[in-house]
């Protein structure tokens, strides 16, 4: 095969049924010039490599771990198989719409990653608002184009309103920084900071292209009064000093306060 444009990268633990959907919805892109590689990450079942050995698409990949190496890890190792110029970390239970490679094509341009519009699903692919959806709404900048620096790592540090799984990342940017195997839910902020302290940018669209799935059964809803927390605390109380560093003064503030983090963390427990 020629090299495609975008490896869409699908690590794997989970429901089957919404690998399924996951899987479909790639397929589906109006925009065909694509690889998708599956990473089982140990799931304790066959179902998914029956699904993946009947589906005959030279496209698609299937590979599954021997053992268990853990989300983060198996973030990595999928971010190292990537060769395409563009890559997206696209989560097994969530959903492109059929023009979501197209218009992040279209858009990104010379940005290092690309934040789509988003709608937010429930586990009958039904949309719902949450509350926590919807201060992202409230949070995330009213005009799309390119966002960096300062400005942007302050209004992400006030709270984070970009959505990881949906997020189209040049590859080259990516590898550049790994996840860190430290943290289990807060490793996208980590890699988000990192390229945004080294000069990296965004572009940001309205265009809602992507399905994102809020389920109470998901490993950030199940240890919110825990892990995540203490995980955010280090994190942003880390890059409260790099931007200080930096001279972003501004953006050092927010990262000390973490308003939206510290509520939330008082009305989860």
């Amino acid at each position: 095969m020629k090299q495609p444009t975008v490896d869409i990268l699908l690590t794997y633990w989970g429901d089957f049924e919404l690998l399924k959907k996951a899987t479909e919805s790639v397929i589906a892109q109006t925009y065909q010039d694509w690889r998708l590689l599956v990473v089982d990450d140990c799931y304790p079942s066959g179902a998914a490599a029956a699904y993946f050995e009947k589906l005959k698409d030279p496209r698609v990949t299937y590979y599954r771990h021997e053992k268990n190496i853990g989300i983060t890890n198996n973030f990595n190792y999928a971010v190292s198989q990537a060769s395409a110029p563009y890559c997206v970390l696209l989560g097994c239970d969530d959903k492109l719409l059929p023009h979501y490679l197209e218009r992040a094509l279209e858009k990104v341009g010379t940005a290092d990653f690309y934040q789509p519009g988003v709608q937010v699903i429930d586990e009958n692919d039904s949309e719902y608002l949450p509350l926590v959806d919807k201060i992202k709404r409230v949070l995330r900048p009213k005009k799309p184009g390119i966002y960096s620096g300062e400005a942007l790592a302050a209004s992400l540090s006030r709270g984070n309103w970009l959505y990881f799984p949906s997020i189209l990342w040049k590859t080259e940017t990516l590898k550049k920084y790994p996840f860190n195997p430290d943290y289990k839910i807060v490793e996208d902020v980590d890699v988000e900071f990192n390229i945004i302290c080294a000069g990296g940018t965004l572009y940001l669209d309205d265009a809602e292209t992507f399905q994102y799935r809020r389920s109470a059964n998901s490993l950030s809803s199940k240890e919110k009064t825990g892990v995540r927390f203490n995980e955010e605390d280090v994190v942003y109380d880390y890059f409260a000093s790099i931007f200080k560093k930096l001279g972003w003064h501004k953006a050092s503030r927010a990262a000390r306060l973490r308003v939206i983090s510290r509520i939330h963390s008082f009305l989860s427990k």
